[in-house]
């Protein structure tokens, strides 16, 4: 059997030269994928909530306080009478009664005389006479205006039993009243009023 031809020298190395080259390109050819890679969906983030911030509480007004019509009106008091009625005052407040301003219950005094019968307030006259002398002095209260037409409504119906008073002496007259009703109530004696009573009376 014939033997093998012995390559030439050229011919090894070209065969070298060539392996090479494949074992290169094999190495440096990129693998192929053998999946593809399932595409990722973008995540939805939902947008932050709004917080709204707490209302404000309202600040609750109180309803206004009706305001009360008034009229300046001049009552002659001697110093007795005046003392008296501060005192008669103070002992109403104490039983229970609500004029809390010493104006309110001259108010409230008129008020109740104006509502007496033109009988009742003969039957009860206190009215006193001018004096010669003269002993007191005319003080001035704002009254709700309501009680100074009550006051000269009842003058009016006074003249049917013969008294003709004057504004200032038929409003001392109440006072007088209202004093000696307000004594009787507290146990006949009064309470001693300060020099200056305070504006406003307080529970």
């Amino acid at each position: 059997m014939a033997g093998k031809a012995r390559t030439s020298l050229r011919d090894r190395n070209k065969e070298a030269i060539t392996t090479e080259a494949e074992a290169e390109q094999v190495a440096t050819t990129p693998p192929t994928a053998t999946a593809q890679a399932a595409p990722v969906s973008p995540v939805e983030t939902a947008a932050p909530e709004k917080l709204e911030a707490p209302a404000k509480a309202t600040k609750q007004n109180k309803p206004p306080l009706e305001a009360t019509e008034v009229t300046r009106l001049g009552i002659y008091l001697t110093p007795e009478q005046f003392t008296g009625a501060k005192a008669a005052y103070l002992a109403d407040w104490i039983n229970g009664g609500e004029a809390n301003t010493f104006t309110r219950w001259i108010g409230e005094v008129i008020g109740t005389h104006a509502h007496r019968s033109p009988q009742e307030r003969l039957e009860r006259s206190m009215l006193r006479g001018r004096s010669t002398e003269r002993t007191g002095s005319s003080r001035s209260f704002n009254v709700p205006s309501e009680a100074v037409e009550q006051l000269r409504a009842a003058i009016v119906a006074d003249q049917s039993v013969g008294r003709w008073p004057s504004d200032s002496a038929w409003c001392a007259e109440a006072i007088d009243l209202a004093t000696e009703d307000a004594k009787a109530k507290n146990g006949g004696t009064l309470p001693t009023p300060p020099a200056r009573l305070p504006n406003r009376l307080t529970r």
